[in-house]
């Protein structure tokens, strides 16, 4: 019913030395180190859109309070038009030559 716990050996023959070099050997450096490089190649090239995007970001805030008062309909500020009062020595020539003020 139980199994006899002398009959287990739980003690391995090889030492934490010899199964650690066996890890080491089994170990494909050579696939280990191009997918390293490639993954390096991603980091490279996403660091520069980063650094490009971040502006973008940090001035997110304002460009929505921009887009929100374009759609708001209350005008803000309301300008009367000014008439234009400007006073002239000579009145205008009729042949359409230029007027020299001396």
């Amino acid at each position: 019913m139980y199994p006899n716990p002398y009959l287990i050996s739980t003690a391995s023959r090889t030492g934490l030395l010899t199964r650690g070099l066996n890890a080491i050997k089994a170990v494909n450096w050579s696939t280990l180190l191009d997918e390293t490089q490639k993954t390096l190649g991603v980091i490279n090239q996403a660091i520069p859109v980063v650094y490009q995007i971040k502006p973008i970001v940090n001035n997110a805030k304002t460009l929505f309070r921009i887009a929100g008062s374009l759609n708001d309909n209350t005008p803000q500020e309301q300008t009367q038009p000014v008439e234009n009062t400007t006073a002239t020595s000579t009145p205008p020539s009729p042949n359409n030559s230029p007027i020299f003020y001396i």
